[in-house]
């Protein structure tokens, strides 16, 4: 049984979530979104990247 952080959990928390807040709000890049923030677009294309999807929506 895992009982740290998983490693994307621990990749990810090396990223400033104030700058990150920033630039979001910088480029209004919430701006006309419901449910799917710039923070869950950015994590699931990070993890994406880093497992090496071609396409998220095939599987």
């Amino acid at each position: 049984m895992n009982k740290g952080k998983t490693i994307f959990s621990q990749i990810m928390s090396h990223i400033p979530e104030r700058d990150f807040k920033t630039c979001v709000d910088r480029y209004k890049g919430n701006y006309r979104a419901r449910n799917f923030s710039c923070k869950d677009q950015f994590l699931v294309m990070s993890y994406a990247q880093l497992t090496g999807r071609e396409c998220i929506l095939c599987y």
